[in-house]
């Protein structure tokens, strides 16, 4: 499990790495895309901000909805329970 976690964390740098360095070059070099470029990057970084609320949000939900389910079936293991005491 570990080594398969550390392939999957050493292919995302690898990754990540590939596109910085590949968008570095591309902005280095005068290209037609640079502008297109330039702007995707700017909104990539503001919506970092709402990334992190929406997981958070996320979280919330899916906490709410585990709290909720695990409720449901307790209540439905109670009467089974009583039903057996009688």
């Amino acid at each position: 499990m570990l080594n398969t976690f550390h392939k999957l964390l050493k292919l995302a740098f690898i990754f990540a790495a590939v596109i910085t360095g590949w968008t570095s070059a591309i902005l280095l070099s005068s290209t037609t895309f640079n502008i297109e470029i330039k702007e995707l990057i700017t909104k990539m970084y503001f919506n970092q901000k709402n990334f992190i609320f929406n997981v958070k949000d996320l979280s919330l939900l899916l906490v709410k909805d585990a709290n909720e389910r695990f409720s449901d079936k307790k209540q439905g293991i109670i009467p089974l329970i009583n039903s057996k005491l009688d």
